[in-house]
């Protein structure tokens, strides 16, 4: 799955991830997110930090205790302390913080490992 409010980073990680054999659910906030994490189970969730309606530490909450198998990888241009503290009870379900630009391949194959 795939959670950000900016169509074009959406669009860009979907298209890659298809390239590479990953189904992907893409979602424009954390609360339609958590709508679709309802009828549909996914192993592991990239999601950015400032969004609308909910943001990326709230899903994060909601998402650790609803579906704690999900393995989580934040995308995100607003890395801040504040972020991490916040994030902080919440990190054996997040596999890393990666600020954007991202780099395409590190990306790719940290999912691959953490799918395989």
């Amino acid at each position: 799955m795939v959670i950000d409010d900016d169509l074009n980073i959406r669009s860009a990680l979907a298209r890659e991830l298809r390239f590479h054999n990953f189904n992907i659910i893409p979602a424009e906030t954390g609360l339609m997110a958590l709508n679709k994490l309802e009828k549909q189970a996914v192993d592991l969730v990239i999601v950015g930090i400032k969004m609308p309606v909910m943001d990326g530490v709230e899903f994060i909450k909601k998402v650790v205790l609803e579906h704690p198998a999900i393995q989580i990888i934040i995308l995100s241009g607003t890395v801040t302390k504040e972020v991490m503290a916040s994030i902080q009870p919440y990190r054996e379900n997040i596999l890393d913080v990666i600020a954007k630009p991202w780099n395409q391949d590190s990306l790719i194959e940290l999912i691959k490992t953490a799918t395989s």
